[in-house]
């Protein structure tokens, strides 16, 4: 072969040789799309790999100048110059944590456990300072909080946190009424769209009273907010978690005036304000008008107490549903998260029964510590993801018609623990109601009574007890599982002090979804008396596990209509002129509700009700003497009983 064509040959070859390559060797194929509950890939690509904060103030109207950090997308360091959507949460609990002050004192041990702080408080004291000379160190912005926000920066979304007037780095004064924050959030939102790196369209984000703040935005109707993530919160403050059916929740209140005192210490100045003077300023400015934060909630024991400007600290400040009108009108799209577990598991509920715009409701075996954290139950970045960019985005990936209802069934097996709906209560529930019955279940308790689906017919059938005040579910309830989750002990050393109800072993599994409701008749000398009502599962074993709880102080009994959807539970105003004395050795009637659940109970097991009159460390229960005797009444005319939500009755 001539040399000169041979050589002229051999790249033509390793051309064709590279072509085939190119057109044989397999490609990596794009990820298959996926959105479904809980998973989403190839809908949304990460175009950027970073992120950059900035701080700085903006100002309202009234001249109040509010700190804010801004989280842009950045790629190879280098921040997004196109406009984009926006995720927006407006807070009273700092924008921004600096955890460790110059001494190296860590503010997160004022609210977390004993166990935490001392372990952790004597490294941190000794290690920060190094890290940070000179400076407060360990700060925790949006993105290391909130897990879920990285990815949504990735995929071209950009983060902006506020500080409320009155909290934080913000200058101004705090001011607790709803219209209030409303009318804040609606400058704000017009101030957002109004940036460069803003294309207008706006997702709100955040738990409890940041997922309030979120309602009250969307009822101020802003065109800009196009759909809201609240991670739970409350229809009726009063009733839900400062004063479960009128007694006053020790376990939140000490909690919560801990926490803001943390909030105020764990500020963070914007980043012009190097020599924290600013921050100085305006803490030196600060009106405390959070009443609630600064005293408690003991001077305000009823839904009408009024505060120091004559309104109702409760029915004017802490409600939710006088906005549901404004909400609804809005048409704001509202994904709402709920925990089984959570302060506010029933209000959630509510808030979504009476919501008629596009909406969403996910319940997770968690309390408020864990509401919007990642965790072995579900995707939640995934769930945020899928909402906003449907949203904010425009991306058809089905989010708007799938079952509105997402809820953990807790007891089951894992391919089977997620379930959905569309209507709560569930459509194949069925009402049992399980009469308390006479003694002989085999529990160690006072009375060791059973708990029977068939009425009682006898004429006079009763349980005495003399109330013992060191009844306890223990030091970590769901009340104070706002920073650490709660953790409830084997439920025999509490039983054992009180009265219990306890069914024959279950034959076959049985799942309990919904509302129980208590009706507990009973006779008393005594001039009021708090009822705690639980129900629990007891295995083969004696072991009898925690599930819910509901509560009454038998002076506030007097029942009224709800201004709202309550699924026709027992509703009270709670007002100081309801208040009714307890008729001495009357038999009385107290019906009330218990905290939401969705509870398997496996085969082999009983379920069972307990009846305390307190709560010690958790609830405020006056301690009277002499010691109240109680008679709890089973008989034919006055059947006490538990009205269950069972899916199947055995």
């Amino acid at each position: 072969m001539n040399i000169k064509i041979a050589k002229l040959l051999i790249p033509l070859a390793a051309l064709f040789l590279l072509i085939a390559m190119y057109l044989l060797y397999p490609r990596q194929a794009k990820p298959a799309k996926v959105s479904e509950f809980g998973k989403y890939q190839g809908y949304s690509e990460d175009v950027y790999d970073g992120s950059k904060r900035t701080s700085d103030f903006l100002t309202l109207s009234d001249g109040a100048r509010l700190a804010y950090d801004l989280f842009l997308p950045t790629k190879k360091g280098v921040p997004a110059s196109e406009s984009m959507p926006v995720l927006f949460k407006y807070t009273p609990y700092d924008r921004a944590w600096t955890l460790f002050g110059p001494d190296g004192h860590d503010y997160f041990c004022d609210i977390a456990p004993v166990w935490y702080c001392d372990a952790a408080m004597r490294i941190r004291a000794f290690i920060v300072p190094l890290l940070s000379p000179g400076t407060n160190g360990g700060m925790k912005d949006a993105l290391n909080r909130t897990e879920w926000l990285v990815p949504m920066v990735h995929s071209g979304y950009a983060v902006i946190v506020v500080d409320r007037p009155g909290t934080g780095a913000s200058f101004g004064t705090y001011r607790p009424e709803p219209e209030a924050s409303a009318g804040e959030a609606d400058e704000i939102l017009n101030w957002i769209a109004a940036q460069p790196w803003s294309n207008g369209k706006i997702g709100m984000f955040g738990d409890s009273i940041q997922a309030q703040i979120q309602f009250r935005a969307a009822s101020a109707g802003n065109p800009h907010l196009k759909a809201i993530f609240p991670a739970t919160t409350w229809m009726d403050n009063y009733s839900s978690v400062a004063f479960p059916g009128g007694i006053g929740n020790l376990a939140f209140a000490d909690f919560y005036v801990k926490v803001n005192t943390a909030f105020e210490g764990m500020a963070t100045p914007v980043d012009q304000d190097t020599d924290g003077s600013l921050l100085a300023e305006a803490r030196a400015a600060r009106n405390n008008t959070n009443v609630l934060a600064s005293s408690g909630f003991k001077n305000f024991g009823f839904r009408d107490s009024p505060g120091p400007d004559g309104k109702a600290v409760w029915g004017d400040y802490n409600t939710l549903y006088p906005l549901l009108d404004k909400i609804n009108r809005s048409g704001t799209a509202v994904y709402l998260i709920n925990g089984w577990y959570d302060i506010y598991a029933r209000d959630d509920f509510l808030i979504y029964n009476n919501l008629t715009v596009p909406k969403r409701l996910l319940v997770r075996p968690t309390d408020h510590s864990g509401i919007e954290a990642p965790a072995s139950d579900v995707d939640i970045a995934a769930e945020a993801h899928r909402w906003f960019d449907y949203w904010l985005k425009g991306i058809n990936n089905g989010i708007i018609n799938e079952p509105p209802i997402h809820y953990y069934l807790q007891g089951a097996d894992k391919a089977q623990e997620w379930r959905s709906t569309d209507s709560w209560p569930l459509k194949a529930q069925q009402t049992a109601n399980y009469y308390f019955g006479p003694g002989q279940a085999g529990a160690a308790s006072v009375n060791d009574g059973t708990l029977q689906l068939s009425a009682p017919n006898g004429a006079t059938a009763l349980d005495m007890y003399q109330v013992n005040y060191t009844a306890t579910t223990g030091n970590s309830p769901l009340w104070s599982g706002l920073a650490v989750a709660h953790k409830y002990p084997d439920m025999r050393l509490h039983d054992s002090k009180a009265l219990t109800y306890t069914t024959p072993t279950l034959g076959t599994s049985m799942d309990a979804v919904g509302h129980p409701i208590a009706h507990v008749w009973l006779t008393t000398n005594a001039p009021d008396l708090d009822v705690f009502a639980y129900l629990e599962q007891v295995d083969a074993k004696g072991n009898s596990t925690y599930i819910t709880e509901g509560q009454l102080r038998a002076s506030h009994r007097l029942l009224g209509t709800a201004p709202f959807d309550n699924f026709g539970l027992p509703w009270r105003d709670h007002l100081q002129s309801d208040l009714q004395p307890i008729p001495a050795r009357q038999p009385l009637e107290l019906v009330f509700d218990l905290r939401p659940t969705a509870w398997q109970f496996p085969q082999g097991s009983q379920m069972r009700i307990t009846i305390a009159f307190a709560d010690a460390g958790n609830f405020d229960t006056p301690i009277l003497a002499p010691t109240p005797i109680i008679q709890i009444l089973r008989d034919s005319i006055h059947a006490s009983s538990v009205e269950m939500p069972i899916i199947k009755v055995p």
